[in-house]
């Protein structure tokens, strides 16, 4: 019966490509949730500057106007902090999947140094049978010689 002596350290890899695998999934899901934010704030400013627009034909409320302005740099700059966020959740995004990338190797070269010592024992198990066959021809074919 085949053993690969490396099992245990073939299962860790497998759980630490598992564990990358959520990592990365856990990074593109804020990746996603930080630029939905963002598309909402762009959103928040065109309709507010749509609705200025719109008070363009009533009187000029300069009080209106500053809350306006007050509003719209703080959009603008929650705006730019998201762009921010997101470059760095799509840095962690890019890092973790190279993380996820040399985890599946490791483990790969695991797999196939498993594959290759299974297919060595095979040959061992297939010579030994042939060797035993042979044995129990050689006997058999001797034992008719003698009677």
């Amino acid at each position: 019966m085949f053993k690969f002596s490396l099992e245990p350290v073939l299962a860790l890899k497998e759980k630490v490509e598992d564990s990358k695998k959520r990592e990365l999934g856990e990074a593109t899901m804020y990746q996603e949730r930080i630029y939905q934010e963002k598309l909402i704030l762009e959103k928040k400013k065109d309709e507010a500057l749509i609705e200025a627009r719109v008070g363009e034909n009533q009187f000029v409320d300069v009080s209106a106007i500053k809350v306006f302005n007050h509003y719209n740099q703080f959009i603008s700059q929650s705006i730019e902090d998201k762009g921010k966020e997101l470059e760095t959740a799509k840095m962690q995004v890019e890092e973790k999947r190279n993380e996820l990338l040399e985890a599946v190797k490791e483990r790969k070269i695991l797999d196939n140094l498993k594959a290759i010592h299974k297919e060595v024992f095979i040959e061992e198990e297939k010579r030994d049978e042939q060797r035993i066959m042979d044995d129990i021809v050689t006997y058999r074919f001797g034992r008719k010689e003698r009677e």
